[in-house]
């Protein structure tokens, strides 16, 4: 994919109006690889609002296509919600608190982040308190849940949130204790409910974290996923706050940054300052309005580069085994992140083989950049 394709694909998408997007503009794009492009970032929402809203009305086969995966997004993110409803519900009627978290407190709150629904959510989290926690965990069990994944089944340990629960609707549920292993729980709990901005939403009435605290659990959930959390869907998280009229108490965030709370999901370590603040200019990007000087980065991460080699690779006849490894070491290389672990107890044989190839797909990418 050219870069003059993913810029166009970025200016679009870009919450404020920049640049001259023009229909023309769009009606010389080459559309292959474009819609898997942006179905690998979650995107076509996105992308399919933007265009309604800058009156670009795309080629026939393009439209009919961005179309369909529009169709299977929203009616994805209406199961999630039906889930949501019926599980909150469920908790009140036992006198269970809970609190909307990441992306269906957004979802929820629409009024007050336009666009905020436009992401692709995949389950459902919702933030119990420490002491009440496992009560509604065995709640859910009683009711017909039953755990994703079994005891012994993953080789991880997650302690932010129990087992993640399951019925026959397929979507599943994570009662949180709190947002991370940097934050106690109590912490999470005052963030997600003190100050909370009143909302209605699927019917009932509730509340979600205010702007400075969506800010956070996007910014940090985004960060923390090495590799994973380069991806425009997560960026949106951010950018529709940033574009919103809410203010963000920078002083606060500062204050987090400072207390390293950000911790990488892979290895439990801090991310590095410099990591959060590119991640953090690209989501400034997308919504057309700055952030603070204190957080600009010392080098920029090219987003449309990325996306343009994305395109390529997503385009091309290479198994799927190779291109997630050419996507996910690009990714690593632009962010100053090692090479990809090799999770388990691997033999020296898998550990230099898996230590060649991450190095083979890097000179790839190099290789690319260099002509593009």
């Amino acid at each position: 994919m050219k870069r003059i394709v993913s810029q166009l694909l970025l200016d679009t998408l870009c919450l404020a109006d920049r640049g001259t997007i023009t229909v023309d503009g769009w009606a010389r794009v080459d559309a292959d690889g474009l819609l898997a492009l942006v179905h690998y970032e979650g995107a076509e929402l996105w992308l399919s609002r933007r265009l309604q809203q800058r009156g670009i009305t795309l080629p026939d086969d393009l439209r009919t296509a961005l179309r369909g995966a529009v169709r299977a997004t929203t009616l994805n993110n209406m199961r999630i919600d039906e889930q949501t409803v019926a599980v909150t519900s469920l908790l009140t009627s036992a006198d269970l608190p809970w609190a909307l978290i990441k992306g269906q407190a957004r979802r929820a709150a629409t009024d007050r982040y336009p666009m905020a629904d436009a992401r692709p959510v995949s389950d459902v989290d919702l933030l119990v308190p420490t002491t009440r926690v496992d009560e509604a965990w065995a709640l859910l069990r009683k009711t017909g849940f039953r755990r994703v994944y079994e005891e012994g089944d993953v080789d991880f340990v997650v302690t932010h949130h129990l087992p993640a629960l399951i019925d026959d609707s397929n979507v599943s549920v994570e009662l949180h204790r709190t947002f991370n292993a940097s934050v106690q729980p109590q912490e999470a709990w005052r963030r997600a409910t003190d100050q909370a901005n009143a909302v209605s939403w699927s019917g009932i009435s509730t509340t979600v974290p205010n702007a400075t605290e969506l800010f956070w659990q996007a910014l940090t959930h985004g960060v923390a996923d090495s590799d994973g959390g380069l991806f425009l869907r997560t960026f949106l998280n951010v950018s529709i706050i940033l574009a919103s009229a809410e203010p963000i108490q920078w002083t606060v965030i500062e204050e987090r940054l400072a207390a390293n709370e950000v911790l990488d999901n892979e290895t439990g370590n801090v991310v590095a300052r410099e990591r959060l603040c590119q991640w953090l200019n690209i989501a400034s990007m997308l919504a057309g309005v700055p952030v603070p000087r204190a957080l600009q980065p010392q080098r920029h991460v090219d987003i449309s580069t990325i996306l343009a080699w994305r395109g390529t690779v997503l385009r091309s006849s290479l198994s799927r085994r190779v291109k997630r490894r050419l996507l996910g070491e690009m990714v690593r290389l632009e962010l100053g992140l090692p090479f990809t672990r090799v999770w388990g107890k691997p033999t020296v044989l898998r550990r230099l083989r898996a230590y060649v190839t991450s190095a083979i797909w890097r000179t790839c990418y190099r290789i690319w950049r260099a002509q593009a």
